[in-house]
């Protein structure tokens, strides 16, 4: 967002930008609305709610019945964030808690959201690989900053993502299965030629898994 805004202030006109990016909270909505979904709680990320807040989540605790608990990244911040959920797991509660105080205010950044709203709007629905298209989930420029947009102005060919029908990526995000139950995990799909979502990302709950997968044999 911030690029973008130096970049018309500037007025640099040989700068585009390809938007591809998707929000958050339309698809938890979508994973929980889903009958099936093996779901029992939530540990958010800090860095995301460092920008949107504790307040966003607060859907989830009273339309869905889940706790969750915004963490920090470091050991003792993930062990923390765990045992506050298994802690209201325990004594059946479903709210809204912040282990990352010392980051994440329950407001978020004003400024960061500010400058969001400026540059992106939700603009329809966006495919995600293994879970489909989510409705209202998709970003787009707003019109202050459309001359920037790449898609606008190339018009590239639309191309559509083949997953494998094997690969198991929905049902991992869902709760219905563990990585290591995906028959391509480690064989076919693994970091070094990913071909499921969450294997691609560091991030992803299979790349996870497959970097710790032999402490978990040895427990």
């Amino acid at each position: 967002a911030l690029t973008l805004r130096q970049a018309r202030e500037r007025n640099v006109d040989n700068f585009y930008f390809f938007c591809q990016h998707i929000t958050l909270l339309p698809t938890l909505r979508s994973l929980l609305d889903q009958p099936d979904n093996s779901i029992d709680a939530f540990l958010a990320p800090g860095h995301v709610s460092m920008v949107i807040g504790t307040e966003a989540y607060g859907f989830i605790a009273s339309d869905y019945h889940r706790p969750l608990v915004v963490a920090g990244f470091e050991p003792l911040d993930l062990l923390q964030g765990a045992v506050m959920l298994v802690e209201q797991t325990i004594a059946q509660r479903s709210d809204v808690e912040n282990q990352y105080r010392r980051v994440v205010p329950d407001a978020g950044n004003p400024l960061a959201q500010a400058a969001m709203a400026d540059v992106f709007r939700l603009d329809g629905d966006s495919e995600w690989r293994g879970l489909g298209v989510i409705s209202d989930s998709g970003v787009q420029l707003t019109p202050a900053y459309q001359r920037f947009d790449a898609e606008a102005h190339f018009r590239p060919a639309p191309q559509r993502v083949c997953d494998d029908p094997r690969a198991r990526c929905g049902e991992v995000l869902t709760g219905r299965c563990k990585p290591h139950q995906c028959p391509l995990f480690a064989r076919t799909c693994n970091p070094q030629s990913a071909f499921g979502a969450l294997m691609v990302s560091s991030e992803g709950a299979c790349a996870a898994w497959y970097q710790y997968r032999s402490q978990e044999n040895e427990a």
